[in-house]
């Protein structure tokens, strides 16, 4: 998606990736200071599912879900000849996510129930597979606005419930399916990345001096921000790296994800900066490695040099971001 859309006149700044879905794409926007949630429409094939006229089924589901009772982000705008839908941005972790990462959904089983009550009593089922449920203040809200006619087969107790815990058919999920990632340049906040430094090994790269005021820096400033995200939106891999777009790049920053190791996201995120600087003919990779990743430079093609120079006085007091 362009880095900017217009709206019914409103012009909505793209932040990056929140997930895919059957029927589209779904970005974090920014407009006036707020968020939303544009949905950019597809029509990639789905072979247990068919839609008719995607944006009018979204707009039809979406008075069906209201109607029956169901909490739903608010549809904020749509423009139909672009297949655009703006909506509300509810912010929290997927029940997917907290699922995956070891918590309870128990907490919000009896209202999911609820949910499903008011759809079943409007004729319907939706979908109620995790990653389409968002907390939020002790909330749970449908952030998807598919909806089918309601058959036992798919209600939430005969399948929905299968992947609310760690059952066999959620490990099952998580080991048969390899997410799509998602490498894009994107700028990122620097919560964000002090999130992400919590769940690499790049949390103790940094000195203890100024470090939020300086990683607020590095985020809006750095030459090349690359991201690598999943489905979901998380982000599982960055890179950060200085170039003149001419001779050289230096990279001062990359890492993944400890859940998503070898699974060739470093090399994606090298080989995309290598490319956005001006590509191999002309640009030569620098970087300064810790001892650990050397065999992983090694094998994209590196080798250690011996005339790198340096001046460096400044107060370097080592800690690890917890």
């Amino acid at each position: 998606m362009e880095a900017t859309v217009t709206v019914r006149g409103k012009t909505y700044r793209i932040l990056r990736l929140l997930g895919r879905g059957k029927g589209g794409y779904s970005y974090l926007a920014e407009c006036g200071g707020r968020h939303a949630v544009v949905k950019q429409i597809h029509h990639e094939p789905c072979d247990y599912y068919t839609f008719g006229n995607k944006i009018e089924a979204e707009l039809r589901d979406h008075e069906r879900l209201m109607t029956a009772g169901i909490r739903i982000p608010q549809m904020l705008a749509v423009d139909p000849d672009a297949e655009i839908v703006v909506k509300e941005y509810v912010e929290g972790p997927t029940v997917f996510r907290l699922v995956r990462d070891g918590a309870s959904a128990e907490p919000y089983l009896d209202q999911v129930r609820d949910m499903a009550a008011k759809a079943k009593a409007a004729g319907l089922n939706i979908d109620y597979f995790p990653t389409n449920f968002v907390v939020r203040d002790g909330l749970i809200w449908y952030v998807d606005y598919e909806c089918n006619e309601y058959t036992d087969e798919w209600s939430f107790e005969n399948w929905g419930v299968r992947y609310w815990s760690r059952t066999p058919e959620f490990e099952a999920y998580l080991k048969d399916r390899r997410p799509v990632i998602t490498v894009r340049e994107e700028r990122v906040t620097a919560e964000e990345y002090v999130g992400f430094l919590k769940r690499t090994d790049l949390g103790s790269q940094y000195p203890k001096e100024r470090f939020e005021e300086r990683i607020a820096r590095l985020v809006n400033s750095v030459s090349i921000s690359l991201t690598a995200r999943d489905e979901q939106g998380l982000l599982v891999g960055m890179l950060f790296a200085l170039t003149d777009f001419a001779y050289w790049l230096y990279v001062t920053d990359l890492g993944v994800d400890r859940d998503y190791t070898r699974r060739g996201i470093g090399k994606r995120l090298l080989r995309t900066a290598h490319q956005l600087a001006g590509g191999e003919k002309d640009i030569a990779v620098y970087l300064v490695a810790n001892e650990n990743a050397v065999p992983f430079y090694e094998k994209y093609g590196m080798k250690k040099a011996d005339d790198v120079m340096k001046y460096n006085h400044i107060d370097w007091t080592e800690f690890t971001v917890t």
